[in-house]
């Protein structure tokens, strides 16, 4: 079954899923089509089962909870991706549900397991087209400590050129994490964190310069300043066709300042 449409027949499935208030048929059928193991999760399928759940919110709040908590738990790749991403959607229609959506949000920004950290990018994703304000406010306290991990999760939420366009605060956001990010991939010793953030942010510059034109000029400010790892970064941006068709001119005068 494709990935679509395992996620239609859970759609349709829902309710004999979710009737008997037993986890077993509806974790069963997300771990049947999860496309796990393999290379490729059902992306698809963890989002239609998100939208699913934060819908059936108020009439199922209770088995919900023990649900999300207990994949969230489960040492399953898969549930625990599902359970943080859900989390973001119920988050949005819910906010009484931050007491204990939101701490387990943030530990699951350090899971081994990178499908389960990534769940909570697409859990902040969903915030901030439900409650952008609350969704900066959330980032803002993550990353008050600045640890490379958080501060990429945190950037690679906010990069979605849409919202950019749409919200000035989320940009600001945006600039303002890369460049702690930048900053800590310059001064940190090497780690696993560290290169994650610093694969990020080889595109999240871009996502930035190509909301605002203006941006380039700190892009340039980090060439110049002759940061090995900074260059690098840089130049990994400029590759992108976001911003090397925009903007053709300053890319390539930009390329030239790396050499």
């Amino acid at each position: 079954m494709g990935e679509k449409d395992a996620a239609d027949e859970l759609c349709a499935s829902w309710g004999r899923l979710t009737s008997g208030h037993e986890p077993g048929p509806l974790t069963g059928f997300l771990s049947l089509h999860s496309g796990l193991p393999g290379p490729r999760a059902n992306l698809t399928l963890a989002a239609e089962a998100s939208r699913l759940i934060a819908g059936s919110w108020g009439a199922e709040r209770a088995f919900l909870v023990g649900l999300l908590k207990a994949w969230a738990a489960s040492g399953d790749e898969y549930l625990m991706f599902v359970a943080h991403m859900a989390m973001g959607h119920v988050l949005g229609v819910d906010p009484e549900t931050e007491a204990w959506a939101v701490p387990l949000l943030y530990e699951a920004n350090f899971s081994p397991l990178w499908r389960a950290r990534e769940g909570v990018t697409f859990a902040l994703e969903a915030l901030f087209d439900a409650r952008r304000g609350f969704a900066l406010r959330l980032i803002e306290k993550w990353c008050a400590d600045e640890k490379p991990i958080i501060v990429r999760n945190a950037i690679v939420a906010l990069a979605h050129p849409s919202p950019l366009r749409e919200s000035a605060e989320q940009l600001k956001a945006l600039k303002r994490y890369n460049g702690v990010g930048m900053a800590l991939v310059a001064h940190l010793e090497k780690s696993l964190d560290v290169e994650m953030l610093a694969k990020s942010l080889g595109f999240t510059l871009s996502v930035a310069a190509e909301a605002d034109e203006g941006y380039l000029e700190q892009m340039e400010e980090w060439i110049r300043a002759g940061v090995k790892p900074w260059n690098g970064i840089v130049k990994e941006n400029l590759g992108k066709a976001r911003i090397a068709k925009k903007y053709p001119e300053r890319v390539a005068a930009m390329r030239a300042l790396l050499g």
